[in-house]
C-alpha cells in the first residue's frame, strides 16, 4: 500500500506529535514523570526511554514515530542529554514546515535555506559559549539532575576528586544510601570489538571480578581461544582480552557463544602500535597485574597459568571505552619509570608519555546509588547518568544560558525566515506551560526565566546552564528529523 503528498506528512506528523506530547511534560525543573507498563511499572522522566515505549496501530503514524526514537537514541549517543529538547524542537520544526512551506518554494532552495541556518545557529551557539568554572560544575549537574542539589554536589565531588579527565562511573548499592567511593583504576579509548558483547541494555559490558588476558596476539582460529574460555567459564569468571586483533573463525565463533550464553567475554583491541602497543600493555599490566603474551617470544595463548591473567574488581566497557575499577596492583614504580623516561624525550613522545602517567595516577570515582525499591533506584539511576552525562558535555565544549534561552539568543543575529526561528523558541515556551506560565505573544517572551523559582532572572548569574554539546546535538537532530520530513513525499507500506 502506498500513500503521498499531503497525506504522508499528516501521518508523520501524528507519530512525532505523539511522541513529543508525551515526552513534553518532563522538560525542566517542574517536570512531571511518565510512567511506563512493566512489571513492576516504570516511572522515569527521561526521554530516550520514554520514546522507546510508544507506538501506534497505524503503521504510517509507525513511521513517524520511528524517526523521533531513531532521533532520541542519536542525540543520547552523541552527548548522552539534551533528548526531550531534541523532541520538542523536532515537532516545532516540522509542524511548521507543515502549515507554511507551499509550492512556491523548490524542494532545492527549502534543503540549502535549511543548511544556512543549521550553519548559522553553530556558528552563533559558539560564539556563545562560556569556559566552564570549578563553582559552575555542581549547576550544570544539579540542573541535569532534575535539580537535586544532593546528585550535582556529588558529580561536583567526584570531579574534583579525579580531575576533570577523570573517570567517573555509576554503580547500583545494596543501601539506600547513596554515597561517592574512590578506588585505583585506568580508563582506556578502545572499546569492544563488537556490540554483540554488550550484555546491558546501555550497550556496555560490566564484569565483576574478570581474567585479564593481556597481549599483543592477533586470533584468527578459535581453537586459539578455547583453553582460556573452557578455563574461564570453570573457574565461574568473565574474561578480557586484549588482543592485536581478532577475526575469522575466532570472532564468528566467540559471538556466537556469548549470544548463547555459554561464555562472558569482551575482546578489546590493545592500545596503540608496535612497540607503543607493548608500552601501554605494560602499564595496564602494572596496574591489574598477570603476564604479557606477546608474538616476539611466540608465546602460546593455550599455555598458561592462573597467575598469567590480571585482574580487578570490575570492567565497563563500550564500543569508546574500557575502564577497569579498582585495580590492586602498585602503579608507582612505573610511574617512577615513565618520570625517567621524560627526561630523554620531547615533542609528542613525551606528551604521550605525561599522557599515560596520568592515567596511570587518576583513579576512578564511583558514585554508588542507593534507593529504597527497585522503581526508585531505575529512576534515580537514570537522573545520575544524565546529569553526568551532561557535565562531561559542558566539560568539553563550554556552556550557554539555559532555559531554551541559548536558542532564541541565536536566531537575534541571524537571517532566516520565521518558519525557521519561531520554532526555535518552543523550549523556552515548554518551561513557561511546565511552570504554569502562560506567556501570550512572542514579544512578550521574558529574558532568563529561571522555570524553577519562576523568577525573571539573569539565568547565567543564576548558574542555569545548558552545555553547548548537548544544546548543538539537541538542535543538529532536530532538523535532521525535519529535513527528513520535509523531503518525504511517498511512503510504502510492505506487506509481510
Amino acid at each position: 500500500m502506498i500513500i503521498q503528498g499531503k497525506e504522508v506528512k499528516k501521518k508523520l506528523l501524528q507519530g512525532i506529535n505523539l511522541v513529543a506530547n508525551t515526552v513534553k511534560p518532563t522538560l525542566g525543573p517542574q517536570a512531571k514523570t511518565v510512567i511506563l507498563q512493566n512489571n513492576p511499572p516504570i516511572i522515569v522522566n527521561d526521554g530516550v526511554t520514554i520514546t522507546k515505549h510508544i507506538s501506534h496501530e497505524d503503521p504510517y503514524v509507525q513511521m513517524g514515530i520511528q524517526m523521533v526514537q531513531n532521533l532520541a537514541s542519536k542525540a543520547q549517543d552523541n552527548s548522552g542529554d539534551g533528548t526531550t529538547t531534541a523532541c520538542v524542537l523536532a515537532q516545532a520544526l516540522c509542524n511548521s514546515l507543515f502549515e507554511t512551506i507551499t509550492d512556491d518554494y523548490t524542494t532545492h532552495q527549502v534543503y540549502h535555506i535549511l543548511e544556512k541556518f543549521k550553519s548559522d545557529m553553530i556558528q552563533e551557539l559558539d560564539y556563545l559559549s562560556i569556559d566552564v568554572l570549578d563553582k559552575d560544575i555542581v549547576s550544570v549537574a544539579t540542573i541535569a539532575a532534575n535539580n537535586d542539589y544532593a546528585l550535582g554536589n556529588l558529580i561536583s565531588e567526584a570531579i574534583s576528586k579525579v580531575g576533570r579527565e577523570g573517570i567517573v562511573t555509576v554503580e547500583e548499592s545494596n543501601s539506600h544510601v547513596t554515597e561517592l567511593i574512590l578506588r585505583e583504576g585506568m580508563q582506556l579509548t578502545e572499546g569492544y570489538v563488537s556490540h554483540l558483547m554488550a550484555n546491558t541494555d546501555d550497550a556496555r559490558t560490566v564484569f565483576k571480578n574478570p581474567l585479564i588476558f593481556m597481549s599483543n596476539l592477533s586470533f584468527r582460529n578459535f581453537k586459539d581461544l578455547i583453553t582460556m574460555l573452557e578455563f574461564a567459564a570453570n573457574s565461574k569468571r568473565p574474561l578480557l582480552i586484549f588482543c592485536k586483533g581478532i577475526d575469522g573463525s575466532a570472532l564468528n565463533n566467540l559471538l556466537m557463544n556469548i549470544m548463547n550464553k555459554t561464555v562472558d567475554c569482551v575482546v578489546c583491541l590493545a592500545p596503540n602500535f608496535g612497540d607503543h602497543q607493548l608500552d601501554e600493555l605494560a602499564d595496564i599490566q602494572a596496574m591489574v597485574g598477570g603476564t604479557i603474551f606477546t608474538q616476539e617470544s611466540k608465546d602460546d595463548p593455550k599455555s598458561f597459568t592462573e597467575s598469567d591473567f590480571g585482574t580487578c574488581e570490575s570492567i565497563e566497557v563500550s564500543k569508546e571505552r574500557t575502564i577497569l575499577i579498582g585495580a590492586e596492583g602498585d602503579t608507582s614504580e612505573r610511574i617512577s619509570y615513565l618520570k625517567g623516561m621524560l627526561d630523554n624525550t620531547e615533542g609528542y613522545d613525551s606528551a604521550r608519555i605525561k599522557s599515560r602517567i596520568a592515567r596511570l595516577k587518576g583513579g576512578v570515582a564511583t558514585i554508588k546509588v542507593g534507593a529504597s525499591s527497585s522503581m526508585e533506584m531505575l529512576e534515580k539511576k537514570e537522573r545520575l547518568d544524565d546529569a553526568l552525562n551532561a557535565t562531561r558535555a559542558a566539560l568539553s565544549e563550554g556552556i550557554v544560558a539555559g532555559g531554551g534561552l541559548a536558542l532564541m539568543e541565536c536566531v537575534k543575529g541571524i537571517d532566516a525566515p520565521y518558519w525557521l526561528k519561531n520554532p526555535m523558541s518552543e523550549p523556552y515556551l515548554t518551561l513557561f506551560e511546565n511552570s504554569n506560565t502562560v506567556i501570550k505573544t512572542y514579544e512578550e517572551y521574558p529574558v532568563g526565566f529561571n522555570a524553577l523559582t519562576g523568577e525573571m532572572k539573569n539565568l547565567v548569574d543564576e548558574g542555569v546552564f545548558d552545555p553547548v554539546k548537548v544544546t548543538k546535538n539537541s538542535f543538529l537532530a532536530a532538523m535532521s528529523i525535519a529535513q527528513l520530513f520535509y523531503s518525504t513525499d511517498v511512503a510504502v507500506l510492505v506487506e509481510e
